[in-house]
């Protein structure tokens, strides 16, 4: 659990909706460049895993992949903090840099995910997964909360841009850093009675309620396009520049706090209702970010730390608790590589931001939120 503490430091450091959102507004980025942010780190995570899975599988520890690549992880943001040293009188340049490490970065990330869940779901009883998850996330965001008050610091000092973003990546790298050591130290048991040959992907499409799931987290994923768009939102037309710090601090805190509410609900009720609930949420925050006035725009990241708290714990729990222990790489690689392909709608939502405004990603993310709720109610119950 330490080690998830200091990777929600690194998150609250590098958090690609408000923090790197809005150091590419600041460096003149396109919409479809700050759309392409997020999509990097998630949908480049996840696109390799079907790839890696049979791999994967194969291995009878997982985790020492996961620790093999760490190194990768570390350097690419490492890059990226030092670019920001160097290159503030190169904003073009420093652009650049900065894209080009938060892709390399997404991509050796999908090549210990599934180490990751691998190594948790071996090591952690399904019971026991739920509280795991929350207690991490209680306390790791109270160390993001923190955090966020240090970012709000830091962007209000008189330092010359892009110092104090600089400053921001080289804490978020130490942090992710130390927290993918402590968890590369995990003692995994190696699989025994497990089959060696390749593992089938298409098999988790004959499941019926699988299929169903990875339609609903298409949609979350669709949705998604109006992630980084409230920051940016916020920089460019209502002129909340020196907020950021102030947003990241209620996103943080309301992530923190609801999901002491997400727990208690998912060890009630299920997974199931934590996936509602957050579509509902998702649903409603775009429509009143274009109904807000500025002075009440933080409501907006509230909202969205609770309803991406709410879907981050329901989906996770919900695919691990679901899926064939004997078919599990397959399961969690198909369904994050479908997913991760899908996760690039920031780029249209960045393309729709230039062409039409930003209320056109805002309302299409709102109508994809609501259908994912219409099929969500299908899923299955108390899982």
């Amino acid at each position: 659990m330490l080690n998830g503490w200091f990777v929600f430091l690194g998150d609250a450091f590098f958090n690609a909706s408000i923090v790197l959102s809005s150091f590419a507004a600041k460096l003149g980025a396109p919409n479809t460049v700050i759309g392409l942010l997020p999509a990097l780190l998630s949908a480049g995570s996840m696109i390799p895993q079907a790839f890696v899975a049979p791999y994967v599988a194969r291995m009878p520890v997982k985790v020492v992949l996961y620790r093999r690549v760490a190194v990768l992880r570390v350097s690419s943001l490492a890059f990226i903090a030092l670019a920001s040293f160097a290159l503030g009188n190169r904003p073009d340049l420093l652009l650049a840099c900065f894209v080009l490490g938060l892709a390399l970065n997404g991509l050796v990330t999908g090549f210990s995910s599934l180490p990751f869940w691998e190594t948790v779901a071996k090591t952690i009883p399904m019971e026991r997964r739920a509280a795991l998850f929350g207690g991490r996330n209680l306390v790791g965001g109270l160390l993001a909360f923190l955090a966020g008050i240090l970012v709000r610091f830091l962007l209000g000092t008189p330092l010359p841009f892009p110092i104090p973003y600089a400053i921001l990546f080289t804490l978020g790298t130490l942090s992710f850093g130390i927290g993918w050591y402590l968890f590369g130290l995990s003692h995994e048991p190696p699989d025994e009675g497990r089959p060696a040959e390749r593992i089938r992907l298409s098999l988790p499409l004959k499941d019926f309620a699988f299929r169903r799931f990875l339609r609903v987290r298409v949609l979350f994923a669709v949705a998604s396009m109006t992630e980084p768009f409230y920051a940016a939102y916020a920089v460019r037309k209502l002129g909340q520049s020196s907020e950021i710090g102030l947003y990241l601090t209620l996103y943080t805190l309301a992530s923190v706090l609801s999901n002491l509410l997400w727990v208690r609900l998912s060890q009630r009720y299920g997974s199931k209702l934590l996936i509602l609930s957050g579509a509902s949420l998702g649903m409603v925050t775009p429509i009143l970010a274009l109904l807000l006035p500025p002075g009440a725009f933080g409501l907006v990241f509230l909202l969205q730390g609770t309803y991406l708290a709410a879907l981050g714990l329901g989906s996770t729990t919900y695919l691990l608790n679901t899926a064939d222990p004997q078919n599990r790489s397959s399961y969690i690689g198909l369904a994050n590589t479908v997913v991760g392909v899908v996760s690039f709608s920031p780029v249209l939502g960045g393309l729709l931001a230039d062409g039409l405004g930003y209320a056109a990603p805002l309302l299409v993310a709102a109508g994809c939120y609501g259908w994912g709720l219409y099929a969500g109610r299908k899923l299955e119950g108390r899982v």
